[in-house]
C-alpha cells in the first residue's frame, strides 16, 4: 500500500457516493474514494492477468492455484 497522499478537494455526486457507501460498505468519504479507487486498480490488474492466461504467457493452473489466488486479499 502507497503511503504517498495527495490532499485535495473535489465535487461529488451525493448520490453517486452513498450508493458508492452502500456497495463499498463503507461509511466515510474518505474510505469509499480509497475503496473505489483500489477497487478499479484490483479490476484493471485481474483483466490484465486474464489478457496475459488468454495470451498464453501463464501455463494452465490447477484448481488449486487459482483457489489460492483468488483467496489472497491482496492479489492484484
Amino acid at each position: 500500500m502507497s503511503e504517498r497522499i495527495h490532499r485535495t478537494t473535489i465535487d461529488l455526486d451525493i448520490d453517486v457516493l452513498d450508493r458508492a457507501r452502500e456497495l463499498l460498505g463503507t461509511t466515510t468519504i474518505r474510505d469509499t474514494v480509497d475503496k473505489a479507487l483500489r477497487e478499479v486498480d484490483r479490476r484493471a490488474a485481474l483483466r490484465e492477468f486474464a489478457d496475459e492466461i488468454r495470451a498464453g504467457r501463464f501455463p494452465a493452473l490447477t484448481p488449486e492455484e487459482l483457489a489460492e489466488i483468488r483467496r489472497n486479499p491482496h492479489f492484484p
